[in-house]
């Protein structure tokens, strides 16, 4: 029974969302951010290639001594980044929900690949998350 109340409360969002007119699905663009929709899903992508480059390099480089636990965490920000330009591109009612945990999860990646001082990969990592991450955090707020 639960199963099915959860299912007719995703269809009613989804309904809801597709009776919108396009433009109260799209957030505003004049908002003094210049930030779009299809900004915030290049800074996804983008963060989602450097998180993936940026733990296949930790991996080959013995030398950082970086625990496994930051690889996961780069590997699950990459997979959060993507899932969230996904939802963004389907135009996805929850969007929004995905876009905050993003930009937490891009925050704790990048202060993670700050401790790598000196380490270019994982500098420009941490620039690109925390530049996915407002803009995530802006889409999560426009709403």
């Amino acid at each position: 029974m639960r199963d099915r109340r959860e299912l007719l409360a995703v269809l009613t969002l989804a309904g809801a969302a597709a009776a919108m007119p396009a433009a109260a699905q799209a957030p505003p663009s004049g908002d003094g951010h210049g930030m779009s929709m299809d900004d915030c899903v290049a800074l996804c992508i983008a963060s989602h290639r450097s998180c993936l480059t940026s733990a296949r390099h930790v991996i080959e480089q013995p030398g950082l001594r970086a625990p496994a636990q930051f690889v996961a965490l780069l590997q699950d920000c990459a997979e959060l980044c993507q899932t969230t330009a996904n939802s963004m591109l389907r135009g996805a009612p929850t969007h929004t929900l995905l876009c905050s945990a993003c930009a937490d999860l891009c925050a704790a990646c990048a202060q993670a690949c700050d401790a790598f001082k000196g380490d270019a990969v994982l500098t420009r990592c941490a620039a690109t998350c925390r530049e996915c991450g407002a803009a995530c955090r802006h889409m999560a707020m426009a709403m």
